[in-house]
């Protein structure tokens, strides 16, 4: 038998996020239990004093009432107190787990494998982190304190109707009983899912959301509505279908459940009516009834907060589960391996499919890419040429074979060291937005003349000589941005800082016009110098220096060797190299 999965529930996120200050969620619940049981003495106070009214009015002194009075002022200092102390704790609390959630989460994302962030929408992971933390810092702070006071305080009122008269404490139990019965659908499995449902709809519209403001430009150019942009639109639809279902969901077992709490309120006029003739002390009895309706709004205010509370508690599960997803996602282990003597790139068998795609990236892939030499990748999309430069770089672990580097298996490299040995320049350079300075060193210590140097063999410096404020220019901010041309040399500069013995190119010159493409190819025959260099490119024109050019089709290395040796013996590279003259001949012709 499977067991089922562990619930992760607000004393688990506590003790893992809570920092130091647990002990605030166990003062939080006392004070809020405190605050329950007394915030229905009042009304205790409130009932002896009508009896002392109502049966004995001739004998009441000014003292009496003066006692109630006071207990009454006291009991309710106690209450706020008691709730003020509740909601201090729970804040502190709140805000410690909120920090450390935000604060474990990226160190938590930075132990991730690289490819992870290939596949995973940066909008989502926002949510992931940003929404969650603050939904759990809410419910810490707004909702937690209310759990033990909306649990315990219906209990104590019921408890003191019973004590003060068993037959409306009777009639008080049938209507609550029926009253959580209804809730019970409210807080089942199937409202779970129709919840889980709502809130992965509403994520959608987020992520999507984000998405459409981006291409907002394009629609306002094209003339184009929100119903062009199907994935948005069906996400809309998606969103409204899901929110009405679990409204329509709710809405009866909701009416039944507030009727349920009401109904034994009138029926207490009934039962008094009928039991005022044969009492024994019809005052007392009436004294008593008054008491049940006088609580009765009281006790339905109380369960509606219940209700409210459960519900909230059960909306927040679901955060609490995405904070089990968000934490599950595995690490790459650094394991053991073979150590052999041998330098370079070494890949044997190497298999590799990406997950939830049917057929593999790479197939039964060996080669042994030499120190101080350059190697091309060509093929036509889809052939795996990337990927292999990510499997290399450890971006994503094989389902097969190995990959070493200088001997050492890549899978018993830590991922600080691993990287160490790349400069990795891709076909889209991310630039952040923060200094010109940092966007190059990357947190790394570099003089002003290491950065300079790096400028100017990347054919960056005239990229410097414009910014406003030189190196300590924030990119993005006040009009200053980059082509993509010119975001691919500062990647560049940033190779050339690093100094590494392999260098990874993947189509540097993707999205660079004729002028920063001679200038990206000027730099990348020095950034060349010295290195293992291991390209990617469409451009065919680009690789013919090469040492050795591979050939690579659906996955699989069909033929390598010089330009002239493939042109001679390679069919489907002669074809690849003539399509290419032939676009640049159609472009040529066409300008």
């Amino acid at each position: 038998m499977e067991k089922k999965a562990k619930k992760t529930g607000i004393r688990q996120v506590v003790r893992r996020f809570g920092g130091g200050r647990e002990a605030f969620y166990y003062i939080t619940l006392a004070a809020s239990a405190l605050s329950g049981v007394l915030i229905v003495l009042p009304y205790y106070f409130i009932w002896k004093l009508a009896g002392e009214i109502i049966l004995r009015y001739e004998s009441l002194t000014p003292e009496a009432i003066r006692k109630y009075a006071l207990l009454i002022f006291v009991t309710q200092i106690i209450v706020i107190l008691s709730g003020v102390l509740a909601n201090i704790c729970s804040h502190l609390l709140a805000f410690r787990v909120e920090k450390n959630i935000r604060r474990q989460a990226i160190a938590h994302f930075l132990e991730l494998p690289i490819g992870f962030f290939e596949n995973e929408d940066s909008g989502r992971l926002r949510r992931l982190i940003d929404d969650n933390a603050s939904n759990t810092h809410s419910f810490l702070a707004h909702v937690f304190p209310d759990i033990m006071a909306a649990m315990v305080a219906p209990l104590a009122l019921l408890a003191l109707i019973i004590m003060i008269d068993w037959r409306f404490g009777l009639l008080c139990i049938l209507g609550i009983g029926a009253a959580m019965f209804f809730m019970q659908t409210l807080m089942g499995e199937e409202a779970k899912n129709y919840m889980a449902d709502y809130m992965a709809s509403s994520e959608a519209l987020s992520v999507n959301g984000v998405e459409f403001i981006r291409g907002i430009p394009v629609v306002k150019v094209f003339n184009q509505t929100v119903e062009s942009f199907q994935r948005f639109y069906q996400t809309i639809m998606n969103y409204d279908q899901k929110a009405k279902f679990f409204v329509n969901y709710c809405k009866k077992p909701m009416l039944r459940y507030t009727l349920s709490l009401f109904a034994p309120t009138l029926l207490t006029v009934l039962l008094a009516i009928g039991l005022i003739g044969g009492a024994e002390n019809p005052r007392q009895l009436f004294v008593n009834a008054l008491f049940y309706v006088m609580t009765s709004l009281l006790l339905h205010n109380l369960l509606m907060k219940f209700a409210t509370v459960s519900e909230a508690q059960g909306m927040y599960q679901v955060t609490f589960q995405k904070l089990d997803e968000l934490f599950a996602q595995a690490k790459m282990p650094v394991l053991t391996g073979e150590r052999r003597a041998e330098e370079g790139i070494v890949l044997e068998g190497v298999t590799f499919t990406y997950p939830g795609k049917p057929q593999p990236a790479v197939k039964d892939f060996s080669f042994h890419f030499a120190p101080n030499k350059s190697y091309a990748l060509v093929g036509a999309s889809g052939s795996g040429k990337s990927t292999l430069l990510r499997l290399m770089a450890r971006f994503y672990d094989t389902d097969s074979g190995s990959i070493r580097i200088d001997g050492t298996p890549v899978t018993a490299l830590p991922e600080e060291e691993l990287l160490s040995r790349f400069a990795i320049v891709f076909q889209e350079s991310h630039l952040l937005k923060t200094s010109l300075r940092e966007n190059i060193t990357m947190g790394g210590s570099f003089s002003d003349e290491e950065i300079h140097q790096a400028l100017r063999l990347s054919a960056a410096e005239d990229i410097l000589a414009r910014m406003p404020e030189g190196l300590d220019t924030k990119i993005g901010s006040e009009g200053t941005y980059v082509s993509g041309g010119e975001a691919q040399r500062l990647a560049l500069a940033r190779a050339f800082l690093r100094q590494a013995p392999i260098l990874l190119l993947d189509e540097a010159t993707a999205f660079a016009d004729p002028e920063n493409e001679h200038k990206i190819q000027a730099a990348l025959q020095k950034l060349k110098a010295g290195k293992a260099t291991i390209m990617v490119a469409h451009r065919l024109n680009t690789v013919q220096e090469a040492d050795q050019i591979l050939v690579m089709q659906a996955g699989s290395l069909i033929a390598c060797g010089s330009h002239d040796e493939l042109m001679k013996n390679c069919s489907y590279y002669q074809n690849l190299y003539q399509e290419y003259q032939r676009s640049i001949e159609w472009r040529v012709s066409n300008e």
